[in-house]
């Protein structure tokens, strides 16, 4: 796991636990059977990849997109992400895994020089608020 995604990860995980703690069980939605949660994703976290992937590969990422905290994370880590997604060339595909241990989506993401799968979370207002980023095979080198 690179620094980013164990940052990333740390920063959701403080996150979802303020959250978590401050929720109103009144307001909160029922919950389905564990299968069909893992079955299909989170509305908007796919999109939520796909502009930051957008954004570290132009070195650029849309930082009013993320939480707060996400977005000092991503500041910080963008001179060693930004030349990792660059070189990872165009996006060709992004498939859905399932539902992490956290809540959050995991996807297969099929770059023009290499996979990876990278997980988003999302707050209540759409910002994404964390996730886990792993090489699935071989990256490559600069």
């Amino acid at each position: 796991m690179s620094f980013f995604a164990a940052a990333a990860l740390l920063i959701w995980l403080q996150s979802f636990s303020a959250i978590e703690g401050q929720a109103n069980p009144s307001a909160m939605v029922p919950s389905s059977p564990p299968a069909a949660q893992s079955s299909v994703p989170v509305a908007g976290t796919e999109a939520a990849l796909r502009r930051l992937v957008s954004g570290l590969a132009s070195g650029s990422p849309d930082y009013d997109k993320l939480s707060t905290r996400f977005a000092d994370v991503v500041r910080g880590d963008l001179p060693m992400t930004h030349p990792m997604f660059k070189s990872l060339g165009e996006l060709k595909s992004v498939t859905f895994r399932g539902r992490g241990m956290m809540g959050d989506d995991a996807y297969d993401l099929v770059f023009a020089n290499g996979e990876v799968i990278m997980s988003a979370a999302l707050d209540v207002d759409g910002r994404m608020t964390g996730g886990i980023l792993q090489p699935m095979y071989k990256m490559p080198r600069r």
